[in-house]
């Protein structure tokens, strides 16, 4: 259900609400006031009484004035009526005997009832058992009756409805005026949103969503969304650069092993030798072909969250082993390990290994082969460890540091190419370290080495 279609259930709902509010309020009001010509009639039974009783002849009528506003008269079984203290407008209740029958009671406990008059005003109507008055001839089958008009009481209902009724619709204005401002402010600015997006959507590079007024709703909600379509536009460009760049390594050793293949075929390879120099060389790009694909796929399997293999790894033994596999790439280099021994982390040996050994085999290949190499391992707090891998190299300058974890990032391109990197080491050891949790810095600077520093959850 959409937020217009809400908010007008909302509308509905409160005007019910006033509604039956108003129903009960008018209710309560018609009892009460009902309750209280009740009391008048009790309060005005002995003056009634007083007149049925001591009026100077039979059937004669007296001033109003001798019983307040009242009617008072005498119902006889056929239905007359006579008339003792009329109201003011003359108007009388219209009763039936066997209601007065019903409802007739001695002095106490008398039970009032409504009736219509002659014009159609209502009646709060008390009946008693006509009592014999001195020189009244008897008349068993008469009854008193003692009425007062409801023509005031209903004229102050009418006044409460129309108050009511005046006050509720005044409230339903300002609140239809608040919903059209609510529905300007909020909901429009949605819907040129929706719109936005779905032009988006169908392939409109080109739009935008509308600016709004600062410090509003639809303005965050704006300026969260465009931060999103610049954070997809930015991974789409990084999607295109990254797909160029990998063409673009794939296309070297391709060409290459293209280039060995035609020159095969034109007879190029006809002296002794050259045809292996030439297989060893195809072999050779095959490989980097292969390490290329190798590490994209990793890559790609670290970013769709693949499951690692965990489980409590040694990281003392691990630094051993990074240590005895740079010795062996590098007999003649000087490598330092610091660790503390039984140092333990929960997490997958062999990616962690192949991370720390490919931090080892970027400082092999990129400073010289004097440079010492440090590797150390220690307890940051109780639930981290950190591993470092520091060389004294020649450093990296801020511009290409701030890039080096990027895919296909080469700060040598030309020496990295040539050694078989692809630039994508860095960015490897990056993924399996974020996998794991944990995080990897660069601490470099021109002459001053690089040292890499992995922080991990134990």
């Amino acid at each position: 259900m959409t937020l217009r279609a809400r908010l007008a259930l909302a509308m509905a709902a409160i005007a019910t609400a006033f509604a039956v509010v108003g129903w009960f309020v008018v209710t309560t009001q018609r009892r009460a006031l009902n309750d209280e010509l009740d009391r008048r009639l009790e309060n005005s039974l002995p003056l009634a009484l007083n007149v049925l009783e001591n009026r100077p002849t039979p059937n004669e009528p007296l001033d109003p004035a001798d019983a307040g506003q009242l009617y008072v008269g005498v119902l006889h079984a056929d239905g007359t009526l006579d008339t003792l203290v009329a109201t003011a407008d003359g108007d009388a209740p219209v009763i039936d005997p066997a209601d007065a029958q019903t409802n007739a009671r001695g002095p106490r406990g008398l039970t009032a009832f409504t009736v219509r008059g002659t014009d159609g005003t209502e009646f709060r109507v008390v009946t008693m058992p006509r009592q014999q008055a001195p020189g009244v001839p008897a008349n068993p089958q008469a009854w008193s009756i003692v009425a007062v008009s409801t023509a005031d009481t209903e004229a102050a209902i009418e006044r409460l409805m129309w108050t009511a009724a005046g006050g509720g619709a005044a409230v339903l204005l300002v609140l239809g005026m608040t919903w059209l401002w609510v529905v300007r402010l909020g909901v429009r600015p949605i819907t040129e949103m929706t719109a936005a997006a779905d032009a988006i959507a169908a392939g409109d590079r080109e739009a935008r969503l509308p600016s709004y007024p600062a410090g509003t709703e639809a303005a965050h909600l704006s300026t969260a969304f465009g931060e999103m379509l610049g954070a997809r536009d930015a991974a789409e460009g990084r999607l295109r650069q990254f797909v160029a760049d990998a063409s673009h390594e794939l296309r070297t050793p391709l060409t290459s092993i293209r280039g060995y293949a035609d020159l095969y075929h034109q007879g190029a390879f006809r002296e002794e030798g050259k045809t292996d120099d030439a297989m060893r060389r195809v072999g050779k790009e095959a490989e980097r072909m292969g390490r290329i694909v190798d590490d994209l796929l990793l890559l790609s399997k670290l970013d769709q969250g693949v499951a690692l293999q965990i489980g409590t790894v040694d990281v003392s033994q691990m630094l051993e082993d990074v240590e005895a596999d740079a010795r062996a790439l590098q007999p003649g280099r000087e490598v330092r390990r610091t660790a503390v021994a039984g140092l333990t982390c929960r997490g997958d040996a062999q990616r962690l290994h192949q991370a720390v050994l490919a931090l080892v085999h970027n400082a092999l290949s990129h400073t010289p082969a004097e440079t010492p190499l440090k590797l150390t391992a220690a307890t940051e707090a109780v639930d981290r460890l950190v591993v470092e891998v520091a060389d004294e190299g020649p450093g990296m300058p801020p511009e290409v540091a701030a890039h080096a974890f990027e895919r296909f990032f080469r700060g040598d391109p030309s020496r990295s190419r040539h050694s078989g990197g692809s630039g994508l080491g860095l960015a490897i050891v990056q993924s399996i370290v974020e996998a794991h949790g944990g995080t990897i810095t660069l601490h470099t600077a021109p002459g001053h080495g690089c040292r890499f520093r992995i922080t991990l959850p134990r």
